[in-house]
């Protein structure tokens, strides 16, 4: 039996389709992050349920889809005028509709996604469930919707509910593209008969370009290995299975070199002979922008579909926690208290006013800001002025001021083996800073992101005790963000030392 979000995958890439047919486990969906999407998937279907009137929903009974439809088609014949969840299993395929509402002149049938607008894939997934709506016996259709957040509300004191989402007809469309989701179903109930994945990686519709989302079974093994052509920076994925189909899937088999890039040049080169490639030059020239006292800065961020506070918007930045290290001269280092400021907020407040006047009272009025990626803090920053229209050209001066030290790597200015095609801080920490055992991202509770980003949402969730606990996890984890960028400066004017 071929479901709705099966299909989808084969839509994108039919490889990808055989292994979630026959129950492989989509390892993206493990960390904390995709967690949370789905948590914010299911929090938006049921938000969305409130804007309709009360209508019956259908339980999901495991594995008896023939229940299910049964059920959904009782409750039809009952009478009901909204029904959630309405589930039809036919010709093998088996979907769940969020919302059928009742018209004078059939049903309307919503699909509700928890993404800040319409994606491509949307319109599939509409599809699909339009065809076999479609041969339900005494189904009447009227309308096909996709209902996504809006972009535009912002909150005010209250929440206005309807005016979150937004709804697109897409009535048109899936009628049109029925030739086309007749071609895709069948082609992928023939992949759904094989014994072993297809070979070719190439969208379960010949129109449509692939996408691959089972990327641990789907692509070829061995890809996270360092000198992988799969570990090219930068590079296309099609490209690089181009060069992997070809028989170049490590670099040790590539005879051009000089056909690559410069920075794929020197990665090829530093990999192979397990060497690290300085270019003193570019470091110097970051190093020459840089003026004390050094700011070294990093935010954490949280988003969430449902706004909880005035002016905020759906799934919008919200800058809850950001750590502070100074150093005031270049004899100086950054290890004592009073050269360490950090800010946590509360998670049941509103941070951005707050967060905003800390920043402006605790980084100096002069010298360099140093952050890691800076198009991040910049936007969070210009993000945060629109928020509090008080300090707006305040910390829009800090903009200004920013620099990134992400530069001298991304720029070929230092390069290490142990990189393997990453500039992240945590590829670059651990080789220019091996003898400091204390800069290591592995011991820490929460080690990234995307984990602090759901600790901080969930502490909503937990008893006093584990929320000092987790707190001090996320400062722990914050510290060490802007530390590590101490850490690594420090070594990049070591470097253009030995070198002089």
């Amino acid at each position: 039996m071929i479901t709705k979000s099966n299909f989808i995958v084969g839509h994108g890439c039919q490889r990808c389709f055989w292994f979630k047919y026959n129950g492989y486990e989509d390892l993206d969906l493990n960390d904390e992050l995709a967690q949370q999407r789905l948590k914010d998937g299911e929090e938006v279907g049921n938000q969305v349920k409130k804007i309709f009137p009360e209508g019956e929903e259908i339980p999901f009974l495991g594995g008896d889809y023939d229940e299910m439809h049964r059920l959904t088609l009782q409750a039809i014949e009952n009478g009901s005028k909204v029904i959630f969840e309405g589930s039809f299993l036919v010709d093998g395929v088996f979907i769940r509709v969020d919302i059928m509402n009742k018209s004078s002149n059939g049903w309307d049938i919503f699909e509700v996604k928890s993404s800040l607008g319409m994606k491509p894939i949307h319109k599939e997934d509409a599809s699909i469930q339009w065809h076999i709506l479609k041969k339900v016996d005494g189904l009447e259709l009227r309308d096909m919707y996709v209902i996504t957040l809006d972009r535009d509300y912002q909150r005010g004191e209250k929440l206005k509910l309807k005016n979150v989402f937004k709804k697109h007809l897409l009535t048109e469309y899936v009628e049109l593209n029925q030739t086309e989701t007749s071609k895709t179903l069948l082609n992928l109930k023939k992949v759904a008969e094989l014994n072993s994945p297809p070979e070719n990686r190439i969208s379960g519709n010949p129109d449509a370009k692939n996408e691959c989302t089972f990327k641990a079974h789907c692509w070829p093994k061995d890809i996270d290995n360092i000198n992988s052509v799969f570990k090219l920076r930068g590079m296309r994925a099609k490209d690089k299975f181009k060069l992997h189909d070809g028989g170049i899937d490590v670099f040790e088999k590539i005879q051009d070199i000089k056909s690559f890039s410069k920075i794929h040049q020197t990665q090829i080169e530093s990999t192979l002979k397990n060497i690290t490639f300085i270019n003193k030059e570019i470091i110097e020239d970051f190093i020459s922008k840089v003026s004390y006292p050094i700011s070294y800065f990093d935010f954490e961020t949280y988003n969430e579909p449902i706004p909880s506070h005035n002016g905020q918007k759906p799934n919008e930045r919200m800058p809850f926690q950001y750590s502070l290290h100074i150093q005031k001269g270049p004899n100086d280092s950054v290890d004592t208290d009073d050269s360490h400021v950090e800010f946590l907020a509360n998670h049941g407040d509103d941070p951005r006013q707050k967060i905003a006047e800390s920043m402006l009272d605790n980084i100096p009025k002069s010298g360099s800001i140093i952050t890691y990626h800076k198009s991040y803090e910049i936007g969070v920053i210009k993000d945060l002025a629109r928020s509090c229209p008080d300090l707006s050209s305040k910390l829009l001066d800090l903009n200004n001021r920013i620099l990134d030290l992400k530069d001298p790597f991304s720029k070929g200015g230092y390069y290490h083996p142990e990189f393997g095609g990453s500039f992240s801080i945590k590829k670059v920490l651990p080789a220019l800073c091996k003898d400091n055992k204390e800069l290591d991202y592995k011991k820490l509770k929460i080690s990234n992101g995307g984990m602090a980003l759901t600790a901080f949402r969930n502490l909503k969730n937990k008893r006093d005790n584990e929320i000092d606990e987790i707190r001090q996890d996320l400062l722990r984890y914050c510290w060490l963000d802007t530390y590590a960028m101490y850490a690594i400066y420090e070594e990049l004017l070591s470097i253009v030392k030995k070198n002089n």
